[in-house]
């Protein structure tokens, strides 16, 4: 599952959610372990200096690789449940203003869909997020697909694998599966990395399950027809090279009621010295950084527009969640462009504006960042 990171596509991600529900997972009739066709195990391609992209189109989840050259667009993908040996060639053309057309091409040189869509490089993203439609050859209709690029820098042996476990009980209705990364390779600090991980989605996943299989017989009947229990969690690689790594995880979850809902978690991996980096870690001794993230944040917050109206985030009863606290900024990212705070649905805003994100520009904590921490090495 990609995440959503833009708020005015929230919604409708939402929505469609809801309609795919049956389908992100097994498909009802499948039982026990989760039969998804896709391997456990998918290594994300990374001897390549092209833009690497982690997306679905619908509920098919992909991995791309793309190269920008001018107004030409070249690159592959693969979807993960066939795996890379069945990649897909890419040629297209992009307008200055990132507005693209991909044709897509078989390995016999038979054309077999295009990609229509939006280039994006926003302030408050990571990096280059893809939006648009996928159709057949000739196809007057399309499938709406997203992409995010994935920023893995390593230079040495480390490789990024991709792990899926998940399970469906058709007479639970209930349906669970996550992702989590492992790193292959590199020094001797990734195990530490991977059990943090991989700890992390095989309790969340398991908590769910065992607090589904409570529920009784006149539960499920309160269930819509078209919907089941489910857990879905998923990740992107925000920052990795080979000194550190920062992985998002976005769990979506529908245990009944009006929609999904969903929540963000973060992962940050110090792998020279071998351990968990909390905030704190970032800064000085006594430096009143949550103050700083705040203030921060309130302001790009309740400057934020949607068609020219102020679209009320952080504001009112709103503005609770991005006060000064810890638990108000439990969820960061190092980025190459700054420090990215995610603020869940329901924080800062309605269900309906989704969730926010902030990247504060690292020259904005360089007084207070620690000399020797991550910070002052993303500042480099």
């Amino acid at each position: 599952m990609v995440k959503p990171r833009v708020a005015a596509s929230f919604f409708v991600f939402a929505s469609l959610l809801i309609l795919l529900s049956l389908t992100i997972l097994p498909s009802p009739g499948r039982a026990g372990v989760l039969a998804t066709a896709a391997p456990p195990s998918v290594v994300v391609r990374q001897d390549s200096p092209g833009t690497h992209f982690k997306g679905a189109i619908a509920a098919s989840r992909f991995e791309m690789i793309l190269w920008r050259e001018g107004q030409n667009l070249r690159g592959n993908y693969y979807y993960v449940k066939s795996g890379s040996a069945n990649s897909l060639d890419l040629r297209g053309k992009i307008s200055e203003s990132g507005e693209f057309t991909m044709d897509e091409f078989d390995q016999s040189g038979k054309q077999t869909g295009e990609f229509t869509g939006t280039w994006k490089d926003d302030q408050n993203q990571s990096g280059i997020e893809l939006e648009g439609q996928w159709r057949k050859p000739a196809a007057s209709t399309g499938t709406t697909f997203t992409a995010s690029e994935q920023l893995i820098n390593f230079t040495d042996s480390t490789k990024l694998s991709t792990i899926t476990v998940g399970e469906t009980l058709k007479a639970r209705r209930l349906e669970v599966s996550g992702q989590y990364p492992e790193l292959i390779g590199g020094g001797a600090n990734t195990a530490g990395f991977n059990q943090i991980a991989k700890a992390k989605v095989t309790r969340e996943t398991a908590d769910f399950k065992k607090q589904m299989m409570g529920l009784t017989a006149a539960d499920l009947k309160t269930l819509p027809p078209e919907m089941n229990n489910y857990l879905d969690i998923s990740f992107d690689v925000e920052y990795a090279d080979n000194d550190l790594i920062s992985i998002s995880f976005l769990e979506s979850n529908f245990s009944g009621g009006a929609h999904p809902n969903y929540n963000y978690s973060t992962l940050n991996y110090d792998l020279k010295n071998g351990r968990e980096l909390k905030l704190a870690d970032l800064f000085k001794s006594g430096a009143k950084y949550l103050q700083t993230l705040s203030a921060y944040s309130l302001k790009d917050l309740q400057s934020r527009t949607d068609g020219g109206e102020n679209q009320g985030l952080a504001q009112d009863m709103w503005e609770e969640g991005a006060k000064p606290t810890a638990a108000n900024f439990k969820s960061w990212n190092l980025t190459r462009k700054g420090l990215l705070i995610t603020f869940d649905p329901y924080q800062v805003g309605s269900y309906a504006e989704g969730p926010q994100f902030v990247i504060v520009p690292y020259a904005e904590l360089k007084s207070i960042a620690k000399a020797d921490g991550a910070l002052a090495k993303m500042q480099k």
